[in-house]
């Protein structure tokens, strides 16, 4: 699943990193959830992938700095092989905007990117 492939690929940032959750106990996280996607129409054997990044933490500074260094990795580390599924590209759709503080006391800053692989 590409919440999966994103997650293993985002390893090295020395966040941590989830897929399709937040976990109630973490102070600080970034999290990959799948929103949607269609296949590309024309003949091409590719999907186009619409991805959530949410970043949590306790600072409403920190969740933002943290969503900007999962978004530009993935900008600057895609295309790339994960499980044999080749990623071609990620391309923020926003900015990216700050949920409520959450009744665990986190900020959580989002972000939506389109992320084309091969099917």
């Amino acid at each position: 699943m590409i919440e999966d492939d994103l997650r293993i690929l985002m390893e090295s940032i020395a966040i941590p990193v989830y897929s399709r959750t937040i976990p109630l106990r973490a102070d600080e996280c970034l999290s990959v959830q799948a929103v949607g996607g269609t296949p590309i129409k024309a003949g091409i054997r590719r999907a186009s992938h619409t991805v959530t990044i949410l970043s949590a933490s306790r600072s409403k500074s920190d969740a933002i700095r943290n969503l900007a260094i999962a978004r530009d990795f993935l900008i600057t580390h895609i295309p790339a092989d994960i499980n044999g599924t080749h990623y071609y590209t990620a391309v923020p759709t926003g900015d990216g905007s700050t949920q409520s503080r959450q009744a665990n006391g986190l900020f959580v800053e989002f972000c939506d990117m389109e992320v084309v692989a091969s099917l």
